[in-house]
């Protein structure tokens, strides 16, 4: 990995500069990610590059800075397909590191609501992990810097975006938790009435039991679903336990989760990125 990857990940640890000039789409090495992000990022990069022609076609920026962003965009899609996958290992493990130190420290000037996020599952710590910290810290940069960094127009598209992906994001978990409840009672009562032996199984020790800050509704929210779906998994649980699930089939189902959460968090992480560069002066 190079020194320009994990100096865009510093980016991220700097929690004390104040507002300077707006910019484009920042320079630098490739976006962050993982495995999962490689088609995920091939359309944020395809995104960006026909919001340059449309920025350039509506007056907005000029033919030379249009070819400037169509350039970088290039550029980035050729590093991140020339990163290895131990590079890739090495950069996930890193943004997980800097996301923890984000946790453990406070923002001066903003106001917070305190929240305990407790999750019990393994699967679920990595994902909050490399992902909330940076959401937390952009929804909160957006309504500082958001029109600074973007334009007005551009900045309501990112909005509408985010809102529209934890929208659709609660509403599929909200069915999950749903579903399997019904499901669980469901079954739970055929086998009371067939006296067969019924395991309540818990988790003694959660994977993850943390206080956190939360700067906006849009954090508090994207906890509420982590949660939810940790609800939902503890109903794997006892399907699991008791037979009425296969274990393969329950691990599907959070992998779908998974991938679900990820455009969410790849899209804010890469916000908080260009959101970043703007609070400390380009």
């Amino acid at each position: 990995m190079t020194d320009n990857a994990i100096a865009l990940a510093d980016e991220a640890t700097d929690l004390n500069a104040g507002p300077a000039a707006p910019i484009g789409i920042p320079t630098g090495e490739p976006p962050l990610v993982d495995g999962l992000d490689d088609a995920h990022v091939e359309a944020e990069l395809q995104e960006m590059d026909v919001a340059a022609d449309t920025l350039r076609k509506e007056g907005l920026i000029s033919s030379a800075d249009a070819e400037k962003k169509k350039a970088e965009v290039a550029r980035t899609r050729k590093l991140f397909r020339e990163l290895s996958p131990t590079d890739r290992v090495a950069i996930v493990k890193r943004r997980r590191e800097l996301g923890v130190q984000i946790l453990n420290r406070q923002l001066a000037g903003a106001a917070v609501v305190q929240q305990n996020v407790k999750l019990n599952h393994t699967r679920l710590r990595p994902l909050f992990e490399q992902w909330w910290p940076y959401m937390n810290r952009m929804s909160l940069n957006l309504q500082r810097f958001g029109e600074s960094t973007f334009g007005r127009k551009e900045s309501s598209k990112v909005e509408e975006f985010l809102e529209r992906e934890l929208a659709s994001l609660e509403r599929y978990v909200d069915e999950q938790l749903g579903v399997a409840l019904a499901y669980r009672a469901q079954r739970e009562d055929e086998m009371r009435t067939n006296g067969d032996t019924i395991f309540e199984p818990s988790v003694t020790l959660p994977s993850l039991d943390l206080d956190v800050e939360a700067y906006s509704r849009y954090a508090m929210r994207v906890l509420s679903v982590l949660v939810k779906f940790d609800k939902t998994m503890d109903q794997f649980d006892f399907m699991v336990w008791n037979g009425i699930r296969d274990q393969s089939d329950v691990n599907e189902e959070v992998t779908r989760f998974l991938r679900k959460f990820h455009p969410l968090g790849l899209r804010s992480y890469m916000t908080h990125l260009k959101l970043m560069t703007t609070v400390r002066g380009g």
